[in-house]
């Protein structure tokens, strides 16, 4: 597998892929489970953020990594992208349209709702909402979806599904196109995210609401477990963050902070995490009741990470 020009890098060259800061602090090494390569880890004393050293190449998300034979061995977009609507992930999905409607329901839009889904993978989410349109507008008015992303699964998004999915260079033709995009667990995959979110910024409408989630490295678990926290993925996770790191990039790219109350997407990561072990299924209607979830929330910190409104 290929990994970029970093690999070259000797630690006194790297500086933070955020600010720039060399004032960086080496939290140590780990060697990929699917590439066996050392990837060593990094704190930026000066804004905080995490980052991995070397960055491996794009190519890594093909169809294999899809159908969860890849670094992620959680996900099963294949399965997925055949029957969306017999997944636990439906959980996340009912709930972020939840909180984008009770966003739109607070703020005044035109008869339609432009939604972007930005990272949009096999499409799962795009189905749910051209399934689902009267739940986030108005009868009378038009739910308008778009999606992007760089994977395998573009092509047929596109086409045989005929969705609109644009590529980048659309996206960074257009400006206060969108009222509402969702960035899920996506931050995390893209080596610098500074212009990412202010490219986002750019494209929402004035009001607009970028609903936005990725994993807390000040969440109790994170901080207990260190390297060996699972959501450090080295080959596909390079970008690690907190909530004071996020909202300042928020501020910083024109968006105000906003806290959400995040259900069925912790419900879904539980189910999820009880699918990879069989004999913890048996647990997961107990697992699944309120008090768990917000346990679960605050030892991962889901709910701490905010979203943001474009001022």
């Amino acid at each position: 597998m290929g990994q970029s020009e970093s690999d070259s890098l000797s630690p006194a060259k790297i500086c933070c892929r955020c600010c720039g800061s060399r004032n960086l602090r080496h939290l140590g090494t780990k060697t990929g489970l699917f590439v066996k390569s050392n990837f060593d880890f990094y704190l930026c004393q000066g804004c905080s953020f995490q980052f991995v050293e070397p960055v491996t190449d794009f190519s890594i998300y093909n169809d294999a990594y899809y159908a969860g034979r890849g670094p992620d061995v959680s996900v099963d977009y294949e399965r997925e992208y055949r029957n969306d609507f017999a997944s636990p992930r439906m959980l996340e999905f009912q709930d972020l349209l939840r909180i984008a409607r009770n966003h739109l329901d607070r703020s005044p839009h035109d008869n339609s709702v432009e939604w972007l889904d930005f990272g949009c993978g096999t499409g799962g989410f795009l189905r749910f909402l051209s399934s689902n349109p009267t739940e986030l507008v108005r009868p009378s008015a038009v739910l308008k979806i778009t999606g992007y992303d760089v994977g395998s699964y573009v092509t047929r998004l596109s086409g045989s599904d005929a969705f609109q999915v644009v590529d980048l260079d659309a996206l960074n033709r257009m400006t206060g196109a969108f009222d509402v995009i969702s960035c899920i667990e996506v931050l995390e995959h893209l080596p610098e995210p500074r212009p990412v979110l202010q490219l986002l910024s750019r494209l929402l409408k004035p009001g607009g609401l970028l609903i936005l989630t990725t994993g807390n490295m000040q969440s109790p678990i994170a901080k207990f477990r260190g390297l060996s926290f699972g959501y450090r993925v080295p080959e596909i996770h390079v970008s690690f963050f907190n909530p004071a790191l996020l909202e300042s990039l928020y501020r910083e790219a024109g968006l105000s902070p906003l806290h959400v109350k995040f259900r069925g997407t912790v419900r879904f990561r539980i189910a999820k995490k009880l699918r990879l072990h069989p004999v913890m299924r048996i647990f997961a209607p107990l697992a699944l009741l309120s008090p768990f979830v917000a346990m679960a929330d605050f030892l991962y910190g889901t709910s701490a990470m905010p979203c943001a409104v474009k001022q």
